[in-house]
């Protein structure tokens, strides 16, 4: 099992402070980019409801990847961790893309991954749907091995994300601010857009589950890997 790669994060400083504060340690800007996040579930929230994710994603208005999200707890160490598995369009890596259709038990045909368009309709097949979609304006920052996201998100507003390629991005963040100026975000920007638009609100009650039942979110076909991640 890789090791988490990103963290989510809450200021408690100015916005304009913060970029000052990443451009000091060597952070340039790398880009800005439109995207648009389509994100599935069924009609009766299960993904929502296991704090799980499907997403779609596309970059200035063209596929750009497909992934799967879960968050786990680790009792041993008191602490979260966050699954990706994802595959970039145009799609190479089929294991990976075998993989989310596997955790989800959707039977997988290598014709779906043509584009976002071909996935969207075998998932509707399946009885998930997209109502789910969320145009953001994206800044990235770059420092020759980490970035530093910061997404102005439709019916949500400012997310902060540290992507590290190497290093631990809690190590990272922590470099980059002190304990009092910051918080990890673990509600997640598809959480907050269901509950500013749907009202729901049900996922900050399951992450609280975690501490009474930690494998309460874990299926039958994850149980292997849920070991693994826990003594890796």
């Amino acid at each position: 099992m890789a090791r988490e790669k990103e963290i989510k994060i809450v200021l408690k400083i100015p916005l304009d402070d913060f970029i000052k504060r990443i451009q000091q340690k060597g952070f340039k800007l790398l880009r800005t980019q439109k995207q648009k996040d389509i994100y599935f579930d069924t009609k009766n929230w299960f993904l929502y409801e296991n704090i799980a994710a499907l997403r779609l994603r596309q970059v200035d208005g063209k596929d750009y990847s497909f992934s799967f999200k879960k968050v786990f707890y680790l009792p041993r160490i008191k602490d979260y961790y966050v699954e990706e598995i994802e595959v970039k369009f145009p799609v190479k890596n089929i294991s990976d893309a075998k993989k989310i259709f596997k955790r989800l038990n959707i039977p997988f045909n290598n014709y779906l991954l043509k584009s976002g368009k071909e996935i969207s309709r075998y998932l509707t097949e399946w009885g998930y749907f997209d109502e789910q979609k969320m145009p953001k304006i994206r800044d990235v920052y770059f420092d020759g091995e980490d970035e530093v996201t910061i997404d102005d998100v439709e019916k949500v507003g400012i997310i902060i994300e540290l992507e590290c390629l190497n290093r631990n991005p809690l190590h990272v963040v922590k470099v980059l601010l002190k304990d009092n100026e910051w918080v990890r975000n673990l509600e997640g920007t598809s959480y907050i857009w269901l509950k500013n638009v749907k009202g729901l609100s049900s996922h900050i009650e399951n992450l609280e589950r975690f501490k009474k039942e930690p494998d309460w979110n874990v299926w039958d076909n994850e149980r292997t890997m849920y070991k693994k991640i826990q003594t890796d």
